[in-house]
């Protein structure tokens, strides 16, 4: 009896003794886990090779299978997170690091090409734009020779056009080794488009692009023959940079997601990145807006001087619509007899509009072909009632010419038959 008293006294001391070497083992395994998680994502982000990402591939599934055993009490340990989540997390994590290390490996030489390419166009952009600041300069001191003027707005033109398109060049030559899929590429090569893009500062150049056709517009005279190509330069360059606003939206994205990893995370280095490319972007936005007001301005008050230069009083037009409206106001009113159409058909449209304007406004972009027939067509109908008016007014006079002629010279026998008798 004694003997037992003695075993359950001795149960009761050993208990809590048991209970905390539980309770320590319990934390050992949680601590344990935590360091082993943390030393693998520290080891993946920073390798740099697919044999080191193999072995880590290998260490992650022992990782797994060590703590597979606890998994119950790590999910209430580690709540909100969880045993799979972590290992899952490790293995997204290695994968993404192999993509990124093979994607280095298996395109260098593209991607070493790239940085060739790229260097060579860019000095061929600075030498264009070092030509560009020449040439404005020449333009200022062009002003009194009309020919000399000319041929220096066709050097300046030739230069934007030439810088335009040497900057889309470029930026295919970024994407070229993703084969210009991103929606297909991954988010390790959307990260070194991005990265590239930063290196290259490729997007400031796209926004000089947009700045210095503005400072063209408003420095230069120009001519209704030379805003068709302008037209087109806007129209295309336009279309190339709608289509890559999504692109460039993408590897930003990709960037910032980057910026989780550990390395990058105590850099800022891809949250850095994605910022800059959609600010970047965000001002080419507005350039490209500036740019496109700015030609409209341009184009349709150098359109309406061709009018009130010649005293021809039209509606104020800013646009295709209003400018078709002006002109069939006007046309309404000469058809009424309150508008004289002689100097609007004459000098204005058939020596003016016609021959310097008709490319300009045929763009799809300003009135279009059928838009410019159907009011050339107008024009020439009120051209048409003129000259019937005016060939009328001819044929009434040598009537009445005629008429007179006749009247005289059938008067003529009667009098001298009258005078025969009294002879």
């Amino acid at each position: 009896m004694r003997t037992a008293i003695y075993l359950i006294f001795l149960l009761a001391l050993l208990a809590p003794a048991s209970q905390a070497m539980g309770q320590q083992s319990d934390y050992n395994v949680q601590q344990s886990f935590e360091q082993r998680y943390s030393d693998l994502r520290a080891k993946i982000d920073s390798a740099s090779t697919p044999a080191e990402l193999d072995s880590l591939r290998r260490q992650v599934d022992a990782f797994a299978q060590d703590f597979r055993d606890k998994r119950e009490f790590l999910d209430k340990a580690l709540y909100p997170d969880t045993y799979e989540g972590r290992v899952s997390d490790l293995r997204h994590l290695s994968q993404v690091a192999h993509d990124r290390t093979s994607t280095l490996q298996t395109q260098s030489v593209r991607i070493n090409e790239l940085q060739t390419a790229v260097a060579e166009l860019t000095v061929r952009l600075d030498t264009l734009t070092g030509e560009r600041a020449r040439l404005f300069n020449e333009l200022q001191a062009s002003r009194r020779s009309e020919s000399s003027l000319r041929e220096t707005v066709r050097r300046l033109t030739s230069n934007l056009q030439a810088y335009d398109r040497l900057v889309f060049s470029l930026l295919d030559s970024l994407f070229l080794p993703y084969d210009r899929n991103l929606q297909q590429a991954s988010e390790v090569e959307k990260e070194n488009v991005a990265s590239s893009l930063e290196r290259s500062n490729v997007l400031k150049r796209i926004r000089d692009v947009a700045d210095d056709n503005v400072r063209f517009l408003e420095a230069t005279q120009l001519q209704g023959k030379d805003y068709a190509n302008l037209l087109d330069q806007y129209q295309q360059f336009q279309t190339r940079w709608r289509g890559l606003n999504g692109k460039l939206q993408d590897v930003a994205a990709a960037a910032e997601k980057q910026s989780t990893t550990p390395s990058r995370a105590k850099t800022g280095a891809g949250a850095k990145t994605a910022a800059t490319i959609l600010t970047d972007r965000s001002q080419v936005d507005s350039a490209v807006t500036v740019w496109n007001e700015k030609l409209q301005s341009s184009f349709w008050s150098a359109l309406e001087k061709e009018f009130t230069g010649r005293g021809v009083s039209v509606n104020h037009f800013v646009d295709a619509p209003s400018f078709d409206a002006s002109m069939r106001s006007f046309i309404a009113s000469a058809k009424e007899g309150k508008q004289d159409p002689t100097v609007f058909v004459d000098q204005v449209w058939k020596e003016r509009v016609d021959r310097e304007w008709r490319d300009a406004l045929t763009r799809e972009t300003m009135l279009g072909k059928t838009g410019y027939a159907s009011l050339d067509k107008a024009v020439s109908e009120l051209s048409q009632k003129k000259i019937d008016l005016k060939l009328i007014l001819y044929i009434v006079i040598i009537v009445a010419v005629a008429l007179a002629a006749w009247w005289f010279l059938s008067r003529k026998p009667k009098s001298r038959a009258g005078t025969e008798p009294a002879a």
